[in-house]
């Protein structure tokens, strides 16, 4: 069962690679043949390699399919819908899942954002909507969250914001949901709001809404990101105390009967219904169906392998679910129960005779080996997924997985099923949940604030994937089996690993897609500097934190030698204040004062300098009076005599300025002013400069139609080929002095994947 398993997983994992679904024609054909090849017991790994990829290629171009027509693109939309999950009201806007009911022109489901909502709508609800909807998309960088393909795996098929919108009263809502919202806000009612009841929420109900990004961020860096989310203890715990009181109610009056398979029964609809309370997540999929199975062979007198178990856990979930393969919870979920399995089967008991003291210092060695072993056999999956490793998992989890599993679990689900008369019990339960919550939250805080509680992991080259996988093998390979220790030199060597920088005298260059907005990334032979940050939301986020940081960290940039903000718009500037926070900063220029707790010197053309053999120089401003867009920091880089312009959103004023100055010279690679506003790239501006690379920084369908069609063509004249972000995502180049601006990669086409727009 295990090997069909992965030989299942190997082919649904294998689309993945592809940037076009094969035709449906193919598609089709491949479950006939993969049942043919059951026939035959040497093909039927091969069938289960066939049957995945059909499953899962099936089930993509039906999404793909369900996504908004372009016909509907941007047009104002009247829609009734149930509202799927939880919505996140944690700030401006509110966000929610609705799934449109008599509209097959839709999608099955769309994620809206509504700004300055009058009332939250409550998970089941059914809602009358005016929107505005667009097919989905986002941001295309390197080593950064794919939103579209997030957007892919939930099987959400466009996005949009409300414009108008009324609950339609007479909608009865389903009792599931229902339940899980009563459920909810009796925890609220009790504890309030406060990151602790927000954990409880999540590991009671599934309802994860109520924890904030900078809450995930300090679960992420101490490896405890698997604690906020129900597991298969959660329903192991759940199952388990159910049959133990049906074995206590039910033995006293049923000594004819079988007390333990009624035990058993009750265990099992227990796990049914505490997956269904907690929304069906893949982690407690896979917990539910590996406890039924178990449950099962219980019944009927069979005691079942744990890697038969598993594998079939797996099966059901690829068969059921196809596109769960994608989500990276599916790949940490298995991979880490079969690292627990792996473990339990070289684990040894104490001896019989061995004293309370022994017993308790082995489990405790036992506990921390695990943790260890759990460290090393996911450090691929982390890395690779995540582009990061926390050291400090395994101590913190030794610490409160043990108040975790025996308090908080056990309190906050019988303080939930306490309900009623018995609602005061109840209530002191969830209230001594929460209080195990703080305590375990209190030492997340504390490790979280350590200086290098986790490490960064760089973009590793295809070349470096086997190393990475390494590591695993302390995991994989019993003790003192000849080079199990070669794992900790490959974690080294992954966490060591920094993409080669240019040679000297040359620089890189990427201009990242941050949407509407600036940011571009420049990198010498040993420095970095960086160009504007990119917008800030009204949600509160900002790319210098979603994009920015996360590029830099992927390229091994531990620190920035120099931050440029241009000039204080919020496109420009507004992640100034998360790269700030996130990585150290030599120095930091700008042509504006600035919204930052950090005072920033003044650009001033004439200023110079020299990094591993590559100038840098501000042509403008000059300091007379220059405000808002003509404030702009323009910056020239020079590799021998050829260069790169970076012109921030100078208009026709400050152009002329530097034309009359004499300081603008041509250029090989520019940065379109102003994002390709017809207020900038004048005629003579374009024919000084004289670029053979134009680069316009713009937002996919902004509501401005930049980059407006005169000022491409206005470029094209002139000899220049021109690339737009929102088409093209990241652009990366390399100018040296003898080669001039090489094109390196253009990330929404060379990284494209099949749910790529």
């Amino acid at each position: 069962m295990l090997r069909h398993s992965l030989s299942a997983l190997a082919g649904a994992w294998s689309l993945q690679l592809l940037e076009r679904l094969p035709p449906d024609a193919v598609l089709l054909a491949l479950g006939p043949a993969a049942v043919l090849l059951c026939a035959s017991r040497r093909l039927r790994l091969a069938a289960s390699f066939l049957g995945g990829a059909c499953l899962v290629g099936l089930a993509a171009d039906r999404v793909l399919d369900d996504r908004l027509p372009r016909s509907l693109e941007g047009e104002t939309v009247a829609v009734v819908g149930r509202v799927l999950g939880f919505p996140d009201a944690r700030t401006d806007p509110l966000r929610f899942v609705l799934a449109p009911e008599g509209a097959p022109e839709l999608p099955s489901r769309v994620r809206l954002s509504w700004y300055e909502a009058p009332v939250v709508p409550r998970i089941g609800e059914t809602w009358a909507l005016t929107v505005r909807l667009r097919r989905p998309r986002g941001f295309a960088n390197p080593l950064h969250f794919d939103y579209e393909h997030w957007l892919f795996r939930q099987g959400i098929g466009g996005t949009g914001y409300v414009i108008a919108g009324e609950r339609v009263p007479d909608m009865p809502v389903q009792a599931l949901p229902a339940l899980r919202s009563r459920l909810a806000e009796r925890i609220q009612a009790v504890l309030g709001r406060d990151p602790a009841s927000a954990v409880l929420l999540a590991v009671t109900v599934g309802a994860t809404h109520e924890i904030t990004r900078e809450e995930w961020e300090r679960y992420a860096v101490t490896g405890t990101s698997h604690l906020m989310a129900i597991s298969g203890m959660n329903v192991a715990m759940a199952a388990g105390g159910a049959g133990l009181l049906a074995w206590v109610l039910v033995a006293p009056f049923c000594r004819r009967a079988n007390v333990r398979d009624i035990a058993v029964t009750a265990a099992a609809l227990t796990a049914i219904v505490y997956a269904g309370i907690s929304g069906f997540e893949i982690p407690v999929r896979r917990a539910m169906l590996m406890a039924l199975l178990v449950l099962a062979g219980v019944l009927s007198r069979r005691e079942l392998e744990g890697g038969h178990v598993l594998g079939f856990a797996c099966l059901a979930i690829v068969v059921t679910d196809p596109l769960a393969v994608h989500a990276p919870g599916f790949k940490l979920s298995f991979a880490a129960v079969a690292i627990l399995l792996w473990y339990a089967r070289r684990y040894r008991r104490p001896a019989p005779h061995a004293g309370l003291p022994r017993r308790l210092l082995a489990a405790a060695g036992d506990l921390a080996a695990l943790q260890v072993t759990l460290l090393l056999g996911l450090l691929p999956l982390t890395a690779l997924l995540f582009g990061r490793v926390s050291w400090l998992a395994p101590g913190v989890n030794l610490l409160v997985v043990p108040l975790f599993n025996l308090v908080t679990v056990p309190a906050g689900l019988l303080g939930l099923l306490l309900d009623g008369p018995l609602a005061p019990a109840g209530d002191a339960l969830l209230v001594l949940a929460w209080l195990s919550v703080r305590l375990m939250l209190l030492v997340i805080d504390r490790a979280a604030a350590w200086p290098h509680a986790q490490a960064s992991v760089a973009l590793l080259p295809p070349a470096m994937l086997p190393v990475a996988c390494l590591p695993a093998l302390w995991a994989a390979a019993p003790p003192g089996f000849p080079g199990r220790r070669l794992a900790w030199i490959a974690a080294a060597a992954v966490l060591l690993y920094r993409p080669p920088a240019p040679p000297a005298g040359c620089f890189d260059l990427t201009v990242l897609d941050v949407g509407q907005g600036l940011s571009v990334v420049v990198r010498t032979r040993g420095h970095t500097l960086v160009y504007d940050t990119g917008p800030s939301f009204r949600s509160g986020g900002d790319t210098g934190a979603l994009v920015v940081v996360p590029y830099l960290r992927a390229r091994g940039v531990a620190g920035i030698d120099m931050l440029v903000i241009s000039h204080a718009d919020s496109d420009h500037a507004g992640g100034a204040a998360s790269v700030l926070r996130e990585l150290p900063v030599a120095r930091l220029r700008a042509g504006e004062r600035l919204r930052v707790a950090r005072p920033a010197t003044a650009c001033r053309a004439g200023q110079a300098w020299r990094w591993d053999g590559v100038r840098f120089a501000f042509l403008h401003p000059a300091g007379h009076g220059e405000t808002r867009n003509d404030a702009s920091c323009v910056l020239e880089i020079a590799s021998g005599e050829r260069r790169a312009l970076l012109t921030g959103d100078i208009e026709a004023g400050g152009e002329r300025r530097l034309l009359a100055s004499g300081r603008l010279r041509r250029a090989e690679l520019v940065v379109v002013p102003h994002h390709g506003s017809r207020t900038s790239s004048g005629s003579a501006f374009v024919e000084r400069v004289h670029a053979r690379e134009a680069i316009v920084s713009a937002g996919y369908d902004n509501r401005w139609g930049l980059p407006r069609g005169e000022v491409v063509e206005r470029w094209q004249a002139s000899g220049a080929r021109v690339l737009n972000t929102a088409e093209t995502g990241a652009i990366d180049y390399r100018v040296c002095p003898t080669d001039g601006a090489v094109l390196l990669g253009r990330r929404r086409i060379d990284a494209r994947r099949y749910w790529h727009e």
